[in-house]
């Protein structure tokens, strides 16, 4: 009974390693392409999402090695799906706010940097972080960037009713251009009016751990579908990335760190054959 304990205790810290050093190598770039009806010419979009700055596997410094990479996808646009900061089991020293944020405040993008918030962010002292910077905060706020119209959606977390919210900042954007949705939870992809095209999100790190032969258990059956990737349902599309940083434990695996790069298209150029 003691060599199977000792088996057991030894098997699982080798996870927890292989863990570890799955969550801090760099990330990879996922590369989606979206057709959009309405759109006049393509348009390239960098998500980040999840990053969950702390000292032990997203530093500052990892950070920046993101911030660069994004700027090297030749970004038109970079949007933040939130949860900024920290939320793990043991997090000490805690990381301030405003050093998790630095380095993507500092990213270029020709139509600017816009973010939502996170259900781990706390939505009064994020604001005031946020304001200090070039990026632009959407919540349940809309935002004429160009060739479209960007809608930031409340996180899940915020009340009273960020369902409602998000169906009143549609109402209230402007009718003559496509309209695209940022938001941290995909959830709201069920409830999306149908004026908005695509919903971009993130939240899930694509089950942030994945096991062989284990089958995950969930209480949220839409999210358990939509945990990563490209969907498309009842005529509107669905972007979901696994991001970047960890929660609850420091660990990923099977889930490497990733950002997006969303190529919006003209729908009647997507339409055409290869070739």
């Amino acid at each position: 009974m003691r060599r199977i304990a000792l088996y057991l205790i030894s098997a699982l810290v080798l996870l927890g390693i292989f863990g570890l050093d799955s969550a801090v190598q760099d990330a990879r770039v996922v590369r989606y392409t979206v057709a959009v009806v309405g759109l006049k010419a393509p348009l390239r979009i960098v998500q980040v999402s999840d990053s969950h700055a702390n000292w032990l596997n997203m530093p500052p410094v990892r950070l920046e090695r993101v911030a660069r990479l994004i700027e090297a996808q030749r970004p038109d646009l970079v949007v933040l799906s939130g949860d900024y900061s920290g939320s793990h089991l043991v997090e000490w020293p805690k990381m301030r706010l405003e050093k998790a944020l630095a380095p993507l405040a500092a990213i270029k993008a020709p139509l600017g940097v816009f973010a939502v918030l996170g259900n781990h962010d706390n939505p009064y002292w994020t604001k005031w972080v946020f304001a200090r910077t070039p990026v632009r905060l959407l919540v349940a706020d809309w935002a004429d960037i160009g060739p479209i119209v960007l809608v930031g959606v409340e996180s899940l977390a915020i009340p009273p009713d960020p369902y409602g919210n998000f169906r009143r900042a549609v109402q209230r954007a402007p009718t003559d251009k496509p309209l695209i949705a940022l938001s941290h939870e995909p959830d709201f992809f069920q409830h999306m009016p149908t004026r908005v095209q695509v919903l971009i999100a993130g939240h899930t790190h694509g089950g942030q751990i994945l096991l062989p032969f284990i089958k995950r258990q969930s209480t949220n059956q839409f999210v358990a579908r939509h945990l990563r990737g490209v969907f498309y349902e009842h005529g509107q599309t669905l972007v979901v990335s696994s991001g970047l940083g960890t929660s609850i434990i420091p660990f990923r695996i099977g889930v490497p760190p990733e950002i997006a790069v969303i190529t919006l298209v003209p729908a009647a150029v997507a339409a055409r054959p290869p070739g």
